[in-house]
């Protein structure tokens, strides 16, 4: 009835999405190609759309179209610097997702640069850096300069968080003694939703 309505589009595009979560192969694809197009669609009505262009990203690397994706999200940041960081964080698990942990190491940094309070990239960005690791001969961990720190950014902004565990192992296996309390009373915590609304 009317073809001009972008959220109509960007509604269908997430239909199509979560519809394809229930599908396996070719009929998988088959949806991810229709919410694909639906997106395509939705941005071409409403360019200037950061959440548009950050949940296409989501669907063209489930579609394995990585680079496109990468494109999408540094759009996304662009459009809208405020949550840039959580745009480069998508960007840095689509490329871990793809097993290429420079580039992800890069984008995570950039979402810190971006949001210095986004706890998960401080943690991720910890996780690239420790697999940058070298051990002694007597079995001695040795992490990058600044792994420490990355761990501790997020337990000082994220104390109860779900990575709260793994960043206290890997400050310990790293020979740091943990600090007891992380907790910031008062502390406004970040925001770490990836799909965004439009």
């Amino acid at each position: 009835m009317d073809p001009g309505q972008n959220v109509i589009w960007g509604n269908l595009a997430d239909a199509y999405g979560g519809a394809a979560k229930t599908k396996t192969g070719a009929d998988q694809q088959a949806m991810l190609d229709k919410g694909i197009e639906s997106y395509q669609k939705a941005i071409e009505l409403k360019p200037d759309d950061a959440a548009y262009h950050n949940n296409y990203a989501l669907l063209l690397a489930q579609s394995k179209k990585s680079d496109e994706a990468l494109v999408e999200l540094t759009k996304a940041a662009q459009l809208d610097p405020p949550n840039a960081g959580k745009y480069y964080f998508n960007g840095g698990a689509v490329l871990v997702n793809l097993g290429q942990n420079e580039p992800a190491g890069g984008m995570f940094k950039k979402a810190i640069e971006a949001d210095p309070t986004y706890a998960d990239a401080h943690y991720q960005y910890g996780i690239y850096l420790i697999g940058k690791s070298t051990t002694t001969a007597d079995g001695k961990i040795v992490a990058p300069a600044g792994t420490k720190e990355e761990f501790e950014k997020y337990l000082e902004l994220k104390p109860d968080g779900s990575n709260a565990e793994a960043a206290k192992a890997m400050l310990t296996s790293m020979g740091e003694t943990l600090q007891t309390d992380y907790s910031k009373p008062g502390a406004k915590k970040p925001t770490t939703a990836t799909k965004k609304k439009p």
